[in-house]
């Protein structure tokens, strides 16, 4: 059982994912998860062509063991993904869709895989929404949208995971669906770090 430790940039949050290797481990070069990246002002650690690493897995095989607290979230748009990050440091943590949706996409940022981890989760095996990527990604198989393919592989371990009781715990959302912490919906433009000094600057 692979076990894969996360925490964000200035260590005031830390947990780790269970089961890990039974992740999808992915890049998304989505227009949204670059626009999210440079909100937070971490997009110059993206992948070539501006690819988020992201690993998919379920409610359940979170865990949140200090700093919880940190945990905030922004959306891009009134219906857009719940994206996840500490407050302390602007760490990009996890997206989410919804609270009955058993899905949560860990961002790479907080994670770093390597030794027996590496050999357990195995390598980035799909890349996906390459149509918006900025330059021409790096990777051999991109596809240009979410594939078919992997939107079933995950509505199938969605509806396995509700069945088996797994979406929960949630640390992103309480068991009335409400999502724990603030939400600020923010425009895709200045860094939110910049917005966040700005307003410190001005109480």
């Amino acid at each position: 059982m692979a076990r894969l430790a996360i925490r964000c940039s200035c260590g005031q949050m830390t947990g780790e994912i269970i089961d890990a290797q039974q992740s999808q481990r992915c890049v998304c070069f989505c227009s949204d998860c670059q626009a999210y990246a440079q909100t937070l002002g971490y997009h110059t650690e993206l992948e070539p062509g501006g690819g988020t690493e992201v690993l998919q897995i379920t409610p359940s095989q979170l865990r949140i063991y200090r700093g919880r607290d940190q945990l905030t979230c922004l959306r891009l748009s009134e219906r857009g993904l719940y994206r996840w990050y500490t407050h302390c440091c602007q760490t990009p943590i996890a997206n989410t869709i919804h609270a009955d949706i058993p899905f949560v996409g860990v961002v790479s940022a907080c994670y770093q895989i390597e030794g027996d981890n590496e050999e357990e989760i195995g390598p980035v095996r799909w890349y996906v929404q390459g149509q918006d990527a900025r330059s021409t990604p790096t990777a051999n198989k991109v596809h240009a949208r979410f594939p078919l393919r992997l939107m079933i592989i995950t509505a199938v371990k969605g509806l396995w995971t509700r069945l088996l009781g797994k979406h929960r715990p949630n640390v992103f959302f309480d068991r009335e669906g409400r999502p724990r912490g603030l939400i600020h919906h923010v425009e895709q433009s200045a860094p939110l770090i910049e917005k966040e000094k700005a307003s410190a600057v001005t109480r």
